[in-house]
């Protein structure tokens, strides 16, 4: 890969994952690039841009399981397609019920 700007081109550059930023075609190329990542999950899902909302109800320890285990496949999907997200930006928000839950989203060593 490799830019333009008035007409002076930079050295190529190999690029290895991702989506070029600021291009035309960037926001489709995303929009592809992070199309199977509902498949990974079985709560409900809302993706808008770069923001993504998993949320369902929990009833019991067998719901919280499961969501738990929706966050590790997010995890394993965001290494897989070396699309890192923040964890500092992740939000938990319990809502009316009181099951004694804690989710966490495992780091990968660097």
């Amino acid at each position: 890969m490799r830019v333009q700007v008035y007409g002076s081109l930079s050295d190529w550059l190999q690029v290895l994952s991702g989506v070029p930023q600021g291009s035309v075609l960037g926001p489709l190329l995303f929009l592809l690039y992070v199309n199977d990542l509902p498949d990974w999950i079985k709560a409900e899902i809302k993706m808008f841009a770069d923001d993504t909302k998993l949320w369902t109800i929990i009833c019991n320890k067998d719901d919280s399981s499961t969501l738990q285990t929706d966050l590790n496949n997010f995890k394993k999907w965001s290494d897989k397609w070396l699309l890192l997200f923040n964890p500092e930006k992740c939000k938990i928000m319990h809502i009316g019920h009181k099951q004694n839950t804690e989710y966490y989203v495992l780091h990968r060593a660097r």
